[in-house]
Order: structure tokens, then C-alpha cells, then sequence
């Protein structure tokens, strides 16, 4: 029997549908939904990333459009050495880039970098600050240096006490010239001398200048950086081949560094173990860095461990030193206890001389009830590391002696609270003798940071009637660092209902994004020995930084793509008549959802109509 329900054949296919011969005008969709579009932008989480706390999206979609100097000018916003960091930060910020979960990582840093030595116009600034408070920082590392940059934009006089000849701290003394060329650190310096800082070299506070005179000032930031390396107990650790790595490299940056014995030894897991062994290898030495754990658990930045290699750095991982082995005679590699009672042509006793560090490998063991993973020595591994000279890089510590005795600190760290507020009204402390991390990055966002509680502090004193700070309000998303464009309140992006949350890798539509390997930073390969100190990171070329530009997501924030617009079924959605993003026509659109779904960075969330 035939089933009457069966549908009769249809000659042309496509089954009988209604339509309507009237625009669809007149046909309002809207009344059908109980759910509407919105536009949100949200944070991407390479700004979530930043120490510095930079606009990196922002920076990036500019850039992407050809706006090199608007680029580069919302990136100085946030960060007074671009071409700095760009050199020397270790880019976190690429770590969490969402493109790397694709194919690889925006290339950011190398980008920063381009922008920072991108050539521009230094504007001198007014003579005349705006405000008549006047603020002083103590060093100028880049936590002084970031502080004074953003206050002096901000209306402050400032002035800044630095006890070396030369401005820079770290930068200039303790990273080598061939990843960060002075004329670069001396350019970066200039831009912020001319937004009205004043620098006082040649001035120690506590010998040529008083506590006294500092505080004759409104506000005092101290800044003061971390230079006294940690000591170590082993017995001849007091020999003239026993050095610190910091003092190496100052000694180095200054012209007056000597050449350290043929056999170099380095210990620590820091950047600057790195940056020793570097520079000794290219004064022609044959450096060896002994770490006591494995080579993920170095604090270094992996790239520059990469390039030590490349150069003809050895590493001793897993290796913990235990002692000290000297001679009488470098030629003479003997251990200490086999010259008891020797004495050299005179009858006097021999100075001893440096031969060899004693070691044993150390093996490591599963985490323990705390979560901590230990190591222990492996029995009968000891060894000797042929040393004619030692280089500790293991920590340092600021000198802190001149401050006053009731400003509350613990150890070597002065207390302050996120905006560097102290125990004592009106001083105010960051960068590394606060407790945070000792990264460049770290300490300019940092010195952003103070500046954001200084003048919130003088304006308030000044009778202004402000909030308490919320740094909530001011971070990118939950655990990024602040934005002082947020605190101007002068962001010249246009924003889009805008909302302080991360958006994660799962709301962006890897449908309309391809494939493509991002460009790698050219590297200065090394003649026939040792390298030089000429730069060895060249970067990359400006059209190639921009290209890479162009590589980024937008993450969470509408960059004009029209992918909503194409797909929607009702004509609702159209460019906005500023030309910065879309409207939405809340009477066609009946809340499909459609624009929300295929959106391929994030920038949209369906809602509740009416809330």
C-alpha cells in the first residue's frame, strides 16, 4: 500500500517555501527575540602578560594598518624604553600570546623593539611643570626611570639622584653592550630628559647628599636597585680569582675590566650567569656555567641561554659546587689539603692560587608532600671543573643602610604596598628593593606604577577629592599590571563597551585565521672564534615587524573584520557612521546569534534583552 504521507516528487528539487515580495523593511525580525548581540571588547592576554602593563593589541592592530607613528606613540604611553625591553625583557607577553596555541607566537617583542628605534622628533618639554609639587627619585634604574618619565607627564618637577656618572643603573652597568648598545640606552634616556626630567649624577645619597635634603621634597621615591652580592661560605672564597658577576660586568661595561684567567667558571641560574659567560667567551675565555638543577628550571631567559650555546658556552647542569681546590702555582692543579706545610723559594708561605671548583651532581627527586621538588647528591660523583677564575651570580641585595631606621622593611626589602607606599607618609619605594621580581619589565612597570600612587597622593593632599586607588579598575584583566592611560583617562583608542576580563583562546574562530610560522629575529652570526660585542640580536626589519603585526589575533577586540556584518541573516549589523566598528539594529535582529558565534576574536556577547 502507498504511504499518503510520503511527499510527491518535486520536478526542480527544492521543496515550496514562503516568501516575501516586500523589503524586509517592513518586516521587523526584532520582535522574535529575547536575547541581542552586544559589542564587548575584552583584554587580550598578551596585555595581561606585560610587566610593563603596554597595549600590545592596540599597538598591534595600529601597526597592522600602517600607523607606525600612532603605534609607536600609544606604546611610549605605557613604556618610556620600548627599544629597551625590546632587547632585554623576556617577553612573557609572547608566552601567553593566543596565536601560539594555533601556530606560533606574535613575535612581540622584536616588534617593540622596531617601534622603539623607529626615528622620531624629541619634543622639548614645557618649562614650566603644571603642578607646583616638586618629586625626587632616588636612582636611576629603570624603575627611577620609569617613575619620573610618567610623573613629569603627568605636571610633576622631577629630579632624579643618581650615585653613578652615568644614568642607566643595571642597564648601563650590568646589561653588556651586545644586547643593549649604549647609544640605545643614551636615546631612551634622552626622550625622558626631554619630558622634563631632571638627572643628577655623581650623587650617593648618604655621602654627597642628605637624608635631609631629600625630604625638603613633596614626594620621595626610592629607587635604589640591587647591587651587593650574596656571599658564600666556602673557605678561600676571599681570593682575588673569586669575583662577583656583577662587578665583573660593571668593570667590563666601564672600559676597565681585565680579562678573567682562560678557564671561567660561573655559578648561578640568573641572567646574569648568562650574560657572564657571554662576555667572557667574547674576551676569548672559555666560560663554563654550573647550575645545581636541571635547564627548565633556570631563572635565564631560555632564548639567551639558546644563543650562549650557539656561541660556545658550556653548562654544567645538575652540578652543585661544594668547595674551592687552589695551588701555589696555576700550573700546579693540586687540592688544598696536598700543600699543607708548602713554601715557595723564600720560606714564606705561597699565596694560593685558583686551579679547579669541586662538584658533585645532584639528582632530583619527586615533588614532596609540599609540592617542592628536591635534589639530592649522587653518591661517589664528584668532580673538579679546571677554574682559573670564579664568577658568583647567584643573587644581590640592595644597599639600604641609608635609610631611616622606622621605615618598615624586612631584611633587605623595603615594605610597600602595589603603588609603592611605605610606612612613612610621602616615601615611596619600587622596583628591586621592593619584593618583586628583578626583571627589567618588572621594574619599569613597577616605577608606573609609584608614579600612579605619587600623584594620587599629592592630588589628595592638594585637597582633590579622589577615591582610594583601585588597582582592579586600572590592571589589564585580573593579574596584568596597571594602565596609566586608564588613570589619565585619555586613552586615544576608541573603545566598545568596554569589559576588564581576558579572553581565553576557546571564544576566538580559528576558522578565519591561516596558518603562517611567524619571523624569527635575525642573528648576527659569530666570525671564526670568539663573537664580539658588536650587537648579536638584530632584531627585525622594519617591513618585517610590521608583517608580523599583522599576524596578531586582536584578541577580544573588534577590528573592524565585518565577518558580523557578511553573515547576518537579517541586515541588522552595519559600520558605524564614526568608521570605528559596527551598529546593531536591534528592530531586524531577532537574536540568532549567528554574529556572535563566527566573530573571530571574541568581541561579541549575547545578552538578555533589556539588561
Amino acid at each position: 500500500m502507498p504511504d499518503d504521507r510520503v511527499e510527491p516528487d518535486i520536478a526542480h528539487g527544492v521543496p515550496t517555501i514562503a516568501v516575501s515580495s516586500a523589503s524586509t523593511l517592513s518586516n521587523r525580525t526584532g520582535s522574535w527575540k529575547y536575547i541581542q548581540p552586544i559589542y564587548q571588547d575584552r583584554i587580550a592576554p598578551c596585555n595581561a602578560g606585560c610587566p610593563v602593563g603596554i597595549d600590545i593589541e592596540g599597538t598591534m592592530n595600529l601597526l597592522g594598518e600602517g600607523k607606525v607613528a600612532e603605534a609607536r606613540d600609544l606604546l611610549l604611553r605605557e613604556n618610556p624604553m620600548p627599544a629597551t625591553t625590546g632587547r632585554v625583557c623576556e617577553h612573557p607577553c609572547q608566552g601567553a600570546c593566543s596565536r601560539g596555541q594555533f601556530d606560533e607566537a606574535v613575535n612581540i617583542h622584536a616588534v617593540e623593539r622596531m617601534l622603539g628605534d623607529y626615528k622620531q622628533v624629541t619634543r622639548a618639554a614645557s618649562t614650566v611643570p603644571a603642578r607646583k609639587e616638586k618629586v625626587v627619585v632616588v636612582g636611576s634604574g629603570p624603575a627611577g626611570l620609569a617613575c619620573a618619565y610618567h610623573l613629569a607627564r603627568l605636571g610633576y618637577a622631577v629630579t632624579i639622584i643618581e650615585a653613578d656618572a652615568e644614568p642607566g643603573g643595571w642597564l648601563r652597568h650590568g646589561v653588556p653592550e651586545y644586547k643593549l648598545p649604549r647609544a640605545v640606552l643614551a636615546r631612551e634616556i634622552d626622550r625622558i630628559r626631554a619630558a622634563g626630567v631632571a638627572i643628577e649624577c655623581g650623587r650617593r645619597v648618604g655621602r654627597e647628599v642628605a637624608w635631609r635634603e631629600l625630604e625638603r621634597y613633596d614626594a620621595i621615591f626610592l629607587a635604589i636597585g640591587a647591587r651587593e652580592n650574596e656571599g658564600h661560605a666556602w673557605e678561600h672564597a676571599d681570593l682575588p680569582a673569586v669575583r662577583s658577576g656583577f662587578d665583573f660586568l660593571r668593570e667590563v661595561s666601564d672600559g676597565n675590566g681585565e680579562p678573567p684567567g682562560r678557564r671561567v667558571v660561573i655559578v648561578g641560574g640568573t641572567d646574569l650567569a648568562v650574560d657572564c659567560a657571554r662576555t667572557a667567551r667574547r674576551m676569548g675565555r672559555e666560560p663554563v656555567v654550573v647550575f645545581r638543577g636541571a635547564r627548565e628550571d633556570m631563572a635565564a631567559d631560555p632564548q639567551a641561554i639558546e644563543n650562549a650555546i650557539r656561541e660556545g658556552v658550556r653548562f654544567e647542569f645538575s652540578v652543585r659546587p661544594v668547595g674551592l681546590q687552589v695551588a701555589t702555582h696555576p700550573d700546579e692543579e693540586r687540592p688544598l689539603d696536598a700543600m699543607e706545610g708548602m713554601f715557595d723559594a723564600a720560606g714564606e708561605e705561597a699565596a694560593p692560587c685558583l686551579v679547579g671548583i669541586a662538584c658533585v651532581r645532584m639528582q632530583p627527586l619527586e615533588p614532596g608532600a609540599g609540592g617542592a621538588r628536591r635534589a639530592v647528591s649522587v653518591p661517589n660523583s664528584s668532580f673538579v671543573i679546571p677554574a682559573d677564575t670564579l664568577l658568583t651570580a647567584l643573587g644581590a641585595e640592595p644597599d639600604v643602610d641609608f635609610l631611616p631606621q622606622d621605615l618598615h622593611r624586612r631584611g633587605y626589602v623595603i615594605k610597600a604596598d602595589a603603588f609603592g607606599r611605605t610606612s612613612r607618609e610621602a616615601i615611596f619605594a619600587g622596583g628591586d628593593v621592593t619584593d618583586q621580581p628583578r626583571t627589567v619589565a618588572h621594574s619599569l612597570g613597577s616605577g608606573k606604577r609609584v608614579a600612579i600612587g605619587i600623584d594620587h597622593y599629592l592630588r589628595r593632599r592638594a585637597g582633590e577629592a579622589l577615591p582610594d586607588l583601585d588597582g582592579a579598575s586600572l590592571r589589564y584583566g585580573a593579574t596584568g599590571n596597571v594602565s596609566i592611560t586608564r588613570w589619565r583617562g585619555d586613552d586615544p583608542v576608541q573603545r566598545t563597551n568596554e569589559l576588564n576580563e581576558v579572553v581565553p583562546f576557546s571564544m576566538l574562530n580559528m576558522a578565519y585565521f591561516t596558518h603562517e610560522p611567524s619571523r624569527p629575529d635575525r642573528i648576527r652570526e659569530a666570525a671564526q672564534g670568539a663573537p664580539g660585542f658588536e650587537e648579536a640580536n638584530l632584531g627585525l626589519a622594519p617591513s618585517e615587524a610590521v608583517a608580523e603585526a599583522e599576524r596578531c589575533f586582536n584578541c577580544g577586540v573588534c577590528n573592524n573584520c565585518e565577518v558580523c556584518a557578511i553573515l547576518c541573516p537579517d541586515v541588522a549589523i552595519k559600520p558605524h557612521e564614526s568608521g570605528h566598528g559596527f551598529s546593531l539594529s536591534y528592530k531586524y535582529c531577532k537574536g540568532c546569534g549567528l554574529c556572535v558565534e563566527e566573530c573571530p576574536r571574541g568581541a561579541m556577547t549575547m545578552t538578555r534583552e533589556g539588561l
